[in-house]
């Protein structure tokens, strides 16, 4: 349980819950980094914007390298 509590994506302004919505679609839930970083609109912005610009670039598919980032934070022991 994280110490700090998410933005609800229920709740989130339309453009953030239509983020959320894509995020749930690749991963199938939502990510609680995401709803912590909602809480302040600039940072969520600009790690979205930051996503995208490497998707972009990337020759691995956006699902596929979300995937590998999670995998990874998860057996180095990131919190979330």
């Amino acid at each position: 349980m994280p110490r700090i509590e998410g933005v609800d994506p229920k709740r989130a302004p339309l453009l953030m819950r239509r983020v959320f919505k894509k995020v749930r679609s690749m991963l199938g839930r939502d990510l609680t980094p995401m709803k912590i970083q909602a809480r302040v609109p600039r940072l969520f912005w600009f790690s979205v914007l930051g996503i995208e610009l490497l998707d972009r670039r990337s020759k691995v598919a956006p699902r596929l390298r979300a995937l590998v980032t999670l995998r990874t934070a998860e057996r180095v022991g990131c919190p979330f």
